[in-house]
């Protein structure tokens, strides 16, 4: 049985291609819930990860936010296997020592607007200020299959 798990990246780390790193879980008793329950610990997990990438695609830009690429959630089934640790109440932190791509379930991003708001806030307000406008925004989802696609935007 497969851990359904959400790996915070960036646009163009995806380009790059997704080798290792750390995705976002719930615990075992999250991923034992069903109905809206289950549904709101795995939505949780992905906003989680949301924020990990956030934090890492604008801290990669220079002060301004310039340079930052768009951050992206991959949606993601890891190995029952697959060595985890406590990140927060309730969740877990999934290290994939690899990442089988045809494990890959979905991808989501920002809307370019959303983002490039972001980027000025990072120039005018901070970091924080960009981060918290994310926090407030939906990602857009996208099928594995129309990454190539999404990549050439």
């Amino acid at each position: 049985m497969a851990i359904r798990c959400y790996i915070p990246t960036t646009l163009s780390a995806l380009e790059a291609g997704v080798g290792t790193g750390c995705a976002v879980a719930p615990d075992a008793h999250g991923r034992g819930l069903r109905g809206e329950e289950g549904e709101e610990r795995e939505f949780d997990a992905l906003c989680i990860a949301a924020a990990l990438a956030a934090a890492e695609s604008l801290q990669a830009g220079d002060p301004a936010g310039a340079g930052a690429s768009p951050r992206a959630v991959v949606a993601y089934d890891a190995p029952e296997s697959s060595p985890r640790d406590g990140l927060t109440a309730g969740f877990e932190l999934i290290r994939l020592e690899t990442v089988d791509p045809t494990a890959m379930v979905s991808i989501h991003v920002d809307e370019p607007e959303v983002w490039d708001r972001a980027v000025a806030l990072a120039g005018t307000e901070g970091h924080e200020a960009a981060e918290d406008h994310l926090g407030d925004s939906d990602l857009l989802w996208y099928d594995i299959t129309e990454l190539p696609e999404l990549l050439r935007r």
